[in-house]
């Protein structure tokens, strides 16, 4: 039942709502320091988790971000929405930040380095297929441009097959596996949590070619516009300090971190160890020792000279300019 409200509560309301549309650039903390509204955008992916730890535990708020977190369904509603400035902040793949720079002309830097994946990026089929060549003139099921379809394309490569060997049928992630389950493809290229949501329905699910074949291929980057950067300056070091703390309290709270992590992506907080073993997440030393090895750049490269390859970066980019994360 409505509840009315009094006078003086009208009042109230009245004031409130007049000082809060007084700043609509910033928030005020409990405090009373200003903090910056941020709209940052992620999927149900377990390698963005140390974003919803510091939503949860006030970790941006501590370091003066008032942070929205937005949860896409597919890469290319994530995409629109970075571009077109509806977020600030995109969680995406690494190769997805190249086709960005490359294709769409969007001045946009790396402040993140969050993770590689093995494991968690998988194809996987039933067990009436054994390896990928006895899947020729079968039906796969992924997402087009995204970690899946570059995952498709470096498997099919490294087996000396072609795409065309294969029915490509394009659906999201979260519906590979489903459409697998129900066989209408008979397999499905995809990732976690969804990888292990299908194999809890069906054991005989396996999979016959992940990241861990290919080593650095498929990692994930936080990317800001640069037009962004120059109008808060301040915001790469505060982003950066966030995801080190986050980190720090997912390690020092493991069944904390993992309950809020399987919240935010729909995955059973039993099954999370077990899928974390197939992610290497990067703390901010991580981040910096491979920068300054060059390893970094050596995986970004082998992912940028794949895109070349297949044609899919409309004008040379360069990996030093979309990395900035010292």
């Amino acid at each position: 039942m409505k509840r009315k409200l009094s006078v003086a509560g009208l009042l109230l309301l009245v004031l409130l709502l007049v000082a809060g549309c007084g700043n609509n650039a910033s928030s005020s903390s409990s405090g009373g320091k200003k903090l910056v509204d941020l709209q940052m955008g992620t999927e149900a992916w377990i390698g963005y988790g140390p974003w919803w730890i510091a939503k949860e535990k006030g970790i941006f708020k501590k370091n003066g971000i008032n942070a929205n977190i937005v949860m896409f369904k597919q890469d290319s509603d994530i995409n629109a929405a970075f571009a077109s400035d509806k977020v600030q902040v995109a969680n995406i793949a690494s190769h997805t930040a190249m086709r960005m720079a490359a294709n769409n002309a969007i001045d946009l830097k790396s402040i993140v380095f969050m993770d590689q994946s093995m494991t968690a990026d998988a194809m996987i089929t039933s067990a009436k297929y054994k390896s990928l060549s006895a899947l020729k003139g079968k039906k796969v099921a992924y997402e087009e441009g995204t970690t899946s379809d570059l995952l498709f394309h470096q498997a099919v490569k490294t087996q000396g097959l072609k795409p065309s060997d294969f029915k490509v049928v394009y659906m999201a992630a979260s519906d590979a596996g489903l459409a697998l389950l129900s066989g209408k493809v008979d397999a499905a290229v995809t990732y976690e949590p969804y990888i292990s949501s299908i194999i809890a329905k069906d054991k005989t699910v396996h999979s016959i070619y992940s990241g861990e074949q290919s080593p650095g291929l498929i990692s994930d980057m936080t990317v800001v516009k640069s037009s962004y950067l120059k109008a808060h300056p301040e915001m790469k070091a505060k982003l950066q300090k966030v995801w080190s703390e986050a980190m720090t309290y997912w390690k020092a709270h493991p069944s904390e971190g993992n309950k809020i992590v399987a919240d935010a992506t729909g995955t059973s907080a039993g099954d999370l160890p077990t899928i974390l073993k197939g992610i290497k997440f990067y703390t901010l030393s991580d981040q910096k020792q491979a920068a300054e090895s060059g390893d970094l750049d050596k995986a970004l490269t082998n992912i940028k000279n794949i895109l070349t390859q297949q044609k899919e970066l409309k004008k040379n980019i360069s990996i030093k300019e979309l990395l900035s994360i010292q």
